[in-house]
């Protein structure tokens, strides 16, 4: 058996913070290719850097993966630079970009969303997008993503052949490994299964005005929404329609979203397309029930562990909320098998899945 190649990973997305969906994906992978290359024997290891930014607070300690400092990482840092720094070796990018001139790379697209008109992105950004994604795709020698759903968009958007790219779902078993904390919910006021959970970002695509509507006019009282991210300004300077007596919860630590989730009587996810849903996992495994949009990669992940409501369906959304909160039983079974399903989603196994894909692209299988 030759010595695999060096293996070069692209940590240009460590100069962005983890609240970013992709960013906490990418490093998490890091982190169990990190522990698998330390179980590996001596012999068989391939070298392993880590070319990260030089002032990136949040880079995880590795055992293994050697970090570098570099002491720029812009775009055209990623394009024109990152490619010497990896020339001998595979480059993995996890994060949705790379480097077109490097041809022996590994590259994650995790959704096919800038081809859609509502999602968020700028034109400049999206007309870019459609040019140098597909490009970078087609220049590597493996293609992965996260679900079936976005390996189908990505083929037939024309971005990567669907027969050439592999689906590594999510992990979000990282939550277990926080204690939640009832820290947050205590300062908030929020009594247990008083309150639905909504994650507010303010991109079309995530659809919360239906969600904000269902709460209008206190037609969901005693019940609370709770809205984690934007403050209420960042909401109204986006023309959504908040609710009177909406809390805003800003940016929880992981412990505090815990103990937010497994308080809440529901989290509501209305997305009208996803690529994964990584707060979908996240709820489950917290045993908070999901009440989400029929959409994108969502049944995917859920399937009949959710409760599901339209995505322009606001009386929808208020029957399932009112269900759930009538009907003790049904709640319970969907926490049951949202944990049961939410177990398959582990990071060793997404870290599994892509080490195979890197070895073999290294020579080593």
């Amino acid at each position: 058996m030759t010595q695999p190649l060096p293996l070069y990973f692209n940590g240009k997305f460590y100069s962005g913070g983890i609240h970013c969906g992709v960013h906490r994906v990418a490093d998490r992978l890091i982190r169990e290719c990190d522990a698998l290359l330390a179980a590996m024997p001596d012999r068989d290891r391939p070298k392993a850097v880590l070319l990260a930014p030089e002032d990136a607070d949040w880079v995880p300690p590795l055992e293994i993966i050697e970090r570098r400092n570099q002491p720029r990482t812009s775009q055209l840092w990623e394009q024109f630079i990152l490619p010497t720094k990896a020339a001998d070796g595979v480059l993995i990018n996890l994060a949705n970009l790379a480097p077109v001139a490097h041809r022996r790379k590994v590259m994650m697209v995790h959704d096919a969303q800038f081809r859609f008109p509502d999602c968020g992105y700028s034109l400049r950004l999206r007309l870019g997008y459609r040019w140098l994604v597909p490009a970078m795709a087609r220049s590597s020698r493996a293609v992965l993503t996260v679900s079936e759903y976005s390996r189908r968009m990505l083929h037939l958007f024309g971005i990567a052949d669907e027969e050439h790219t592999r689906v590594v779902p999510n992990g979000g078993d990282h939550i277990l490994s926080v204690t939640a904390s009832p820290a947050l919910r205590t300062r908030l006021g929020l009594e247990d299964r008083s309150y639905v959970l909504l994650f507010g970002p303010t991109n079309p695509h995530k659809n919360i005005q239906v969600v904000l509507k269902a709460f209008a006019d206190g037609a969901m009282d005693p019940t609370r929404l709770v809205i984690v991210g934007p403050e209420l300004e960042q909401l109204k300077a986006a023309g959504l329609p908040v609710p009177e007596g909406a809390v805003h919860a800003g940016r929880p630590t992981d412990g505090e979203l815990r103990g937010l989730m497994a308080g809440a009587l529901a989290l509501a996810f209305p997305s009208r397309t996803e690529g994964f849903g990584l707060p979908l996992v996240e709820a489950m495994l917290s045993g908070c029930p999901v009440v989400a949009s029929p959409a994108g990669a969502i049944p995917e992940v859920c399937g009949d562990a959710a409760l599901y409501a339209g995505v322009d369906d606001p009386a929808g959304w208020r029957d399932a909320f009112r269900t759930l909160r009538s009907d003790p039983w049904l709640r319970e079974c969907k926490i049951v098998k949202g944990r049961q399903r939410a177990s398959r989603f582990t990071w060793r196994a997404a870290g599994e899945q892509l080490m195979d894909v890197v070895m073999e692209v290294a020579g080593q299988r």
